[in-house]
């Protein structure tokens, strides 16, 4: 997690999601909207010689040094969640067997997960979160665990 701008409040670095192949995701939580930036997919052989994280780190300079709006236009897609539109956003610590998991819960019903597979301290990360989304109708919630 890094604090970055006035309009990136929180920079979820290095998550995934999907079974296969993996999806590299960063979640990038600015002033009025968090984007779920998808900017690589991995496969078996990826994992194996250690890629992600060199992609991963790529993809967080290209943020900090060139901006979001250049990042979102590199990404192979982003699915925008404005904070009007989201109900709540779950922090799973990952207990000590898992990954933890953020999921975003629209008021539509839909929701959007992804694992964190980076550095990831759940209580400042929450922190940040709550003061990012302050003003805004949406419940932050923390637990320990897994989450299913």
């Amino acid at each position: 997690m890094v604090l970055v701008t006035d309009e990136l409040r929180v920079h979820l670095h290095y998550t995934m999601r999907g079974s296969y192949p993996l999806r590299m995701v960063d979640v990038l939580f600015c002033t009025e909207r968090a984007y779920f930036v998808e900017y690589d997919y991995l496969t078996p052989v990826d994992l194996l010689f250690g890629s992600p994280d060199q992609r991963a780190a790529a993809f967080a300079s290209r943020v900090v040094e060139e901006g979001v709006h250049a990042a979102l236009e590199t990404a192979e897609t982003v699915e925008t969640q404005s904070y009007d539109t989201l109900d709540k956003i779950e922090v799973h610590s990952g207990g000590r067997v898992g990954r933890p998991k953020i999921t975003a819960h629209s008021h539509a019903g839909s929701a959007t997960t992804v694992r964190v597979h980076g550095q990831f301290d759940a209580e400042p990360f929450t922190q940040a979160l709550r003061s990012t989304v302050d003003g805004h109708d949406v419940t932050v919630r923390q637990r320990d665990g897994i989450g299913f």
